[in-house]
């Protein structure tokens, strides 16, 4: 097991939410933090983050750790697919892994709260 893997999961990914539910036995949740310099947009059932050039756009995200090789290679697998980049980035003294688009998609509806959980239950 990698504990050191560290994942920023803002969508889908979260407790609670489809993706999470689908490979929460080897997701294991270590803390929530908002993140400043990123924008939250809708793509429907699911969103995107994007780098924000405003330090004061912030999104939520849930940071876990992956106990499962072979479910961390999948969800990359996932995203990678669904049109994400994986980047990594330092969070206090941690690194941690977050999938990003390069930049919005025209028309797409900017969560402007930074929240997807409550977002996309309302």
């Amino acid at each position: 097991m990698n504990t050191h893997n560290y994942y920023a999961f803002y969508g889908s990914l979260r407790r609670g939410m489809r993706l999470y539910n689908q490979f929460a036995g080897s997701l294991n949740y270590q803390f929530s933090a908002w993140l400043n310099g990123y924008e939250l947009y809708s793509l429907g059932n699911y969103p995107y983050a994007v780098k924000s050039p405003n330090q004061k756009s912030k999104i939520l995200v849930e940071v876990f750790t992956i106990s499962d090789v072979e479910v961390e290679r999948e969800i990359q697998e996932i995203e990678k697919g669904a049109g994400y980049f994986l980047e990594q980035f330092e969070f206090g003294k941690k690194t941690l892994n977050i999938f990003l688009y390069e930049e919005p998609v025209a028309n797409n509806l900017r969560v402007v709260s930074g929240d997807w959980v409550s977002f996309f239950r309302q």
